[in-house]
C-alpha cells in the first residue's frame, strides 16, 4: 500500500529542509507526533535511527535513514507490528522560487495486508495534515529568514 502527497511551499528548499530536520519541533507545528527524538548515530546520515511517537493512535516507530542527499531527499525505513513503512521526502525548486514538496510512504509486509480501508483512510488525513503542516512550518521558518 502507497501513500503520496505533494504540495508547493512558498520558500526555498533549504527552508522546506530546516522543518523536516528539527525533528524536536515537530509536537510544536503538528498534532500527529508527540516526540521525535534521535537515538541512534548522527542526525541525518544513513544508518542513524530516530524513534518517533505517533500521538494517535499511541505507537512508537523505529526508523532508520536509509538514504539522504540533503537538502533534496531523505529516505527511513521504520517497522511497527509487522508492518514495514518506507518513507521518502523529496524537496525541488520551482522556476518561481517555490518548493515542490514530495512525500510518499510504502507500507508492506505481511501486517499491511490487515490494514482496512478505514484504517488507510484515517491514515492517510492524518499524513496529509502532518506534511501540509510542515509546509506550513516552513513558510513561517522562510519569513524569519
Amino acid at each position: 500500500m502507497k501513500l503520496d502527497h505533494s504540495t508547493i511551499a512558498k520558500c526555498s528548499v533549504e527552508s522546506a529542509w530546516q522543518a523536516l530536520t528539527e525533528v524536536d519541533r515537530w509536537p510544536e507545528w503538528s498534532k500527529l507526533f508527540s516526540r521525535a527524538t534521535w537515538i541512534g548515530g548522527p542526525p541525518w546520515e544513513k544508518g542513524s535511527v530516530l524513534l518517533l511517537e505517533v500521538a494517535q493512535p499511541p505507537a512508537k516507530v523505529r526508523a532508520e535513514v536509509s538514504g539522504v542527499s540533503a537538502p533534496n531527499r531523505v529516505t527511513w525505513v521504520g517497522n511497527v507490528m509487522g508492518v514495514t513503512i518506507k518513507h521518502n521526502f523529496n524537496f525541488a525548486t520551482q522556476a518561481n522560487g517555490t518548493t515542490l514538496m514530495q512525500s510518499d510512504i510504502d507500507l508492506s509486509g505481511a501486517a499491511a495486508f490487515f490494514i482496512s480501508q478505514d484504517m488507510k483512510k484515517k491514515g492517510f488525513a492524518a499524513f496529509v495534515e502532518w506534511f501540509d503542516a510542515m509546509r506550513a512550518h516552513a513558510e513561517k521558518v522562510a519569513v524569519a529568514e
